[in-house]
């Protein structure tokens, strides 16, 4: 009797001892991650393309920064100032009084020109194309320039990593300037004199110009020969600001 209770009192300590190391082994096995689930946490950008062209890369640029306001050149490296505009109060009064502002705009915001350096800059520098309503900038690469028979100056920049479809067109005459940004976010109208501007969502205008669409005065602004030609239908082959 005595051996048939230690026989079974041994069991039951050795039974507990195998229970207890498989416990702590199988609590200290690594949990192995499939490689699927690191991808699925992963956000992918979504590429759109046409042939062998990137229309997007689904990359959105932009940055946020918490003023507009021009930054110094610097002496050491003599790198060039690429602000081309500010936020400006007195271009929301100048433009207004001025009747330059058509009833079609919404969502403006209005800015001061930096007209000498938008004159000045030459292809393979980059622009700060500031956007006032979500307080950023795109970067742009100047990539082509044009000098229209009237004198206007035409400057294209793209949007590096952004795809081609973005990219920003900027028309400088002797006393209008006018623009086109195509961002990841919305498209851009510019519009002013030579020194201030409105800017606004191309998106907001247009929901604008349908519900202003029977008079359809509102739209039309006049160039620098004093013709009158509606924003949503620019020529694209030539200067918006002249012949």
């Amino acid at each position: 009797m005595v051996t048939r209770i230690v026989i079974a009192s041994t069991a039951v300590v050795v039974g507990s001892f195998l229970a207890y190391m498989y416990e702590k082994d199988e609590k200290t096995v690594p949990v192995e991650t499939s490689d699927f689930e690191i991808q699925k946490a992963t956000p992918v950008s979504q590429k759109t393309t046409r042939g062998e062209q990137v229309l997007s890369t689904g990359v959105d640029t932009f940055v946020p920064k918490k003023s507009s306001k021009p930054r110094l050149a610097n002496n050491a490296t003599n790198e060039k100032d690429t602000i081309i505009w500010q936020d400006s109060e007195t271009s929301k009064q100048v433009l207004t009084e001025s009747g330059l502002v058509p009833a079609d705009v919404a969502d403006e915001a209005y800015i001061e020109l930096d007209r000498e350096e938008l004159l000045s800059v030459e292809i393979g520098e980059y622009l700060d194309l500031y956007i006032p309503q979500f307080g950023g900038s795109y970067t742009g690469e100047v990539d082509h320039i044009v000098t229209h028979p009237n004198g206007d100056k035409t400057i294209e920049a793209h949007i590096p990593g952004a795809g081609s479809l973005y990219a920003a067109v900027i028309t400088v005459g002797e006393k209008a300037t006018y623009g086109n940004l195509a961002t990841p976010r919305d498209v851009f109208v510019l519009e002013g004199n030579d020194k201030y501007a409105w800017i606004a969502p191309k998106s907001s205008m247009m929901q604008s110009h349908i519900e202003h669409e029977p008079s359809h005065s509102g739209s039309m602004h006049q160039d620098n020969n004093g013709e009158k030609n509606d924003v949503f239908n620019l020529p694209l082959t030539e200067s918006p600001t002249g012949k």
